[in-house]
């Protein structure tokens, strides 16, 4: 269900045979879209038309300047959003300094090494995919924290400005502690997410698998998710399978990935519904699901579920979307125990979202 991120684009302007077909092959083998401009005329028709990753520019061309290329580049793009390396020859060096100093990012001198020169450019789209998932994370904070947090303000200063010291709590008080409780729920699931899942892709969130009860985390989950679920008149049941195998698992880990489907389910389902919460064997993997009574999701958009940042297009009944990045952290968090993720639209209405994870024999025998 991963969506498959796009090869990384490289256009070498150089007219040189030399650099444009033989290291053009060497991209294309390593996975790489590589365009050749031979000229400045022509770079600049492609860069009108089209977005790269990475350019590859020669100092000197044969229609103008590598240098006043550049500049005018810089004028249009950041360095981190188009990274550039100049190419230059060993006699250039006043050349290259000058580059640099209008804002290439690296150099490359002719004739150079293909193993070299491949790192290089590798190392610039790293840059710039890390640039790519910044501005990720800082889009979804922004959009994703402002409307529960205005939410959350306006109920607060409702309270404030309504009750003096000793008065009496209405039930359209409790209503507004209500909304209260889910507009800080959701800001403290959107911070979580975004921080876990950016600690679990940069490699520094540990994970522990110990044997463990994959029936006692949903009882400890259920009973976490309680509150939000009283709020909205979901009832959570739990249906567990007699005598089900352990797992090997994270205890606190698997614990996030069942509030994430729960709250999910939560925000999806109309009032005074049931979710369950559903446990049971499947050959050598124990399989948990999370089914709801909400709108299920659109065909076209199910394969799109479990990567970042994506909003299908059924509202929550809330009024407040899921970013995406709690479906994202789940699947993350489930392919470190080496299991699977799922989902399916069911026919009488609603969603099962499920995961499962090898039972604690399967893993010895592995």
């Amino acid at each position: 269900m991963e969506q498959k991120r796009q090869a990384p684009r490289v256009l070498i302007v150089d007219d040189a045979p030399a650099v444009g077909d033989v290291f053009g092959m060497k991209l294309e083998r390593e996975g790489y879209v590589a365009v050749i401009a031979q000229n400045t005329e022509r770079a600049h028709r492609l860069l009108e038309a089209e977005e790269f990753d990475v350019i590859l520019l020669d100092i000197r061309l044969p229609d103008g300047s590598g240098l006043e290329l550049l500049k005018r580049l810089r004028q249009q793009r950041s360095l981190l959003d188009t990274p550039i390396i100049v190419i230059s020859g060993l006699d250039q060096t006043s050349d290259v300094v000058d580059a640099l100093r209008e804002g290439a990012n690296d150099y490359i001198t002719k004739p150079f090494d293909l193993a070299v020169a491949f790192a290089r450019v590798r190392t610039q789209v790293a840059v710039k995919r890390l640039k790519e998932a910044n501005d990720r994370f800082l889009h979804i904070a922004g959009n994703d924290l402002k409307k529960p947090l205005m939410s959350l303000l306006d109920a607060a200063r409702q309270l404030y400005t309504e009750h003096q010291p000793g008065s009496t709590v209405t039930a359209q008080d409790h209503k507004t502690f209500a909304s209260i409780i889910e507009s800080a729920e959701h800001m403290r699931e959107v911070i979580t997410d975004v921080l876990e899942l950016r600690a679990l892709r940069d490699r520094r969130l540990r994970v522990e698998k110990l044997e463990t009860d994959l029936g006692a985390i949903v009882r400890q989950a259920v009973a976490h998710s309680s509150v939000l679920a009283k709020i909205k008149g979901i009832e959570l049941r739990m249906e567990f399978e007699r005598e089900l195998p352990n797992i090997y698992a994270d205890d606190a880990r698997i614990m996030q990935v069942l509030e994430n489907l729960i709250s999910n389910a939560i925000k999806f389902s109309p009032a005074n519904t049931a979710t369950a919460i559903r446990t049971k064997r499947d050959q050598d993997w124990v399989l948990c699901e999370v089914a709801d009574k909400g709108p299920g999701v659109p065909e076209q958009e199910v394969k799109l579920l479990y990567t970042d940042n994506v909003q299908i297009s059924n509202s929550s009944t809330t009024g407040v979307n899921s970013t995406g990045m709690g479906l994202a952290l789940v699947r993350e968090i489930v392919l470190l125990h080496d299991g699977e993720v799922g989902m399916r639209n069911d026919a009488g209405g609603g969603a099962t979202f499920w995961f499962r994870l090898p039972m604690v024999e399967s893993v010895y025998l592995s």
